[in-house]
């Protein structure tokens, strides 16, 4: 007990991090932010905690959260040779594991498997990819308007659907065959494959891993024991699927252009992927790959039909440009200035992973937003604070993508637009970025070409609800959904 409390007082009146603003009980233990990690709901406190105390808080007595534009480069960047800023390493208690370049803690281990993977997410990989896109959205396309026929009996009328449902089954199902060349079936069968249901369930397992870890004291078993059985066994049946997954689409002979074909073409020699590297990272790309994007969507659906305006003009905008949806092309959507615009700031409202991934200061300590940070303690950024912070943004929790604009209206010219980086950056960002992007300009595209969308009662408050585990653990998203009228 008298440790405890001699601890407290240290942390609280002594420690170097003492000066930093943040509530006085996350500054003398960590057990506060464990608790609310574990109830997925440490996103909203930490932003909280940003709306009354600023751009820098303490949020546990080694950790400082931030919110700038700067603070991305300094904790995140490239490492700048003349002022030793930049890049800090990653939390090795952070990164558990190292099977895949996201997950690897050291930079000679990640420039590795990047060097490999990065072929598979390419330009040109993608202008190869677009027909897969195309395949899978129009099926997407196609089974929505089956389920509005199905509901009103008439090819005319509304119905009311899951639209986060159905959303998941298409990434899932792009991801899928791009990964293992096998789609999940999620469209075809109107269900999601029992694989997927534990992705969730690996998600919060690491996390509470994750954060236990942090807890020196105390032993492994006391660790899985705070682990729940149920969680535990779907972690371990989604490693497997993934592991037998990927292993039968190896043993395909076919040069299809998905991620796959990179890897084994470019794994040649001492420096190529081993066999649990490509299973590990198989199963990174459908977690990162299809739940990201699908909640992006997901997102941007429901923040559009809260503003019927800006889904009015965003659907005027590309049923006027694009005859057909044959036109709808990666090359035109990537010049749809509108488009880009309304997606940018869905990501701005609804980062797919709100908390920042921490990383660790050197010996030497670090500079990050003109603070000195001392050694050994852990930085990161909550997306969900940054974005929606009012010193960053006018109007923050309003959807105005008019603000993404060039030249944009006066009210949101001092917006600190470079704040919002769901991809990350620095030499880890997100290898799959580009793709991502093609994938959610074709599929917002060809839903407002096709259908029309509104607000239905039962959805607001719906991304308010939500908890995080490493991503929103997302509710039912009931959308009301009609046919175009010609």
């Amino acid at each position: 007990i008298i440790y405890f409390l001699l601890s407290a007082v240290y942390n609280l009146f002594f420690h170097p991090l003492s000066k930093y603003p943040g509530p006085w009980w996350y500054a003398v233990s960590r057990l506060p932010y464990t608790i609310e990690i574990f109830r997925g709901t440490v996103t909203w406190t930490t932003k909280e905690m940003h709306m009354k105390y600023g751009h820098v808080v303490r949020i546990a007595p080694d950790t400082l959260s931030f919110t700038t534009s700067q603070a991305w480069q300094d904790i995140y960047g490239f490492r700048q040779a003349s002022t030793g800023r930049g890049n800090i390493p990653k939390d090795p208690i952070t990164y558990l594991s190292a099977g895949d370049a996201a997950s690897a803690k050291e930079d000679d281990h990640h420039r590795r498997l990047r060097r490999i993977q990065s072929h598979a997410f390419s330009d040109k990989a993608l202008v190869l990819q677009e027909a897969y896109l195309h395949q899978y959205t129009s099926l997407f396309i196609k089974k929505l308007r089956e389920e509005v026929e199905k509901v009103t009996g008439t090819d005319s009328g509304a119905a009311v659907l899951n639209f986060s449902k159905w959303v998941n089954f298409l990434t899932t199902d792009i991801i899928g065959d791009l990964s293992f060349g096998e789609s999940f079936g999620g469209l075809e069968q109107g269900e999601m494959h029992p694989w997927l249901d534990t992705v969730f369930w690996t998600l919060k397992a690491f996390t509470y891993l994750r954060e236990l870890y942090r807890y020196p004291l105390l032993p492994m078993g006391a660790i899985l024991a705070c682990i729940p059985k149920e969680m535990v066994k779907h972690r371990a049946e989604a490693l497997s699927f993934g592991a037998t997954a990927a292993s039968r689409r190896m043993a395909m002979e076919t040069d299809r252009p998905d991620f796959m074909s990179y890897i084994l073409k470019n794994s040649q020699g001492e420096k190529g992927m081993s066999r649990l590297e490509i299973e590990a990272s198989a199963i990174t790309f459908i977690i990162a790959g299809s739940e990201t994007t699908a909640t992006m969507m997901a997102g941007t659906m429901y923040m559009l039909c809260k503003s019927p305006a800006t889904l009015r003009r965003l659907t005027e905008t590309i049923r006027s440009e694009f005859a057909s949806p044959s036109e709808l092309t990666l090359v035109k959507l990537q010049h749809q200035e509108y488009l880009n615009a309304v997606i940018n700031e869905g990501l701005r409202l609804y980062p797919p992973a709100p908390d920042g991934l921490f990383r660790r200061t050197k010996a030497q300590g670090a500079t990050v937003a003109g603070h000195f940070i001392p050694p050994n303690t852990s930085v990161g950024i909550n997306l969900l604070a940054a974005h929606r912070h009012p010193l960053n943004f006018h109007r923050p929790d309003e959807m105005v993508p008019e603000r993404w604009l060039k030249p944009c209206p006066p009210e949101f010219e001092k917006d600190d637009r470079n704040v919002v980086k769901p991809f990350s950056v620095g030499p880890r960002d997100c290898l799959g970025k580009n793709l991502a992007w093609a994938e959610m300009r074709m599929i917002l595209a060809y839903l407002v070409w096709h259908f029309d969308f509104e607000m239905v009662p039962e959805t607001e408050g719906w991304i308010e609800r939500q908890t995080v585990f490493m991503l929103w653990k997302k509710s039912d998203l009931l959308v009301k959904v009609s046919l175009r009228e010609f």
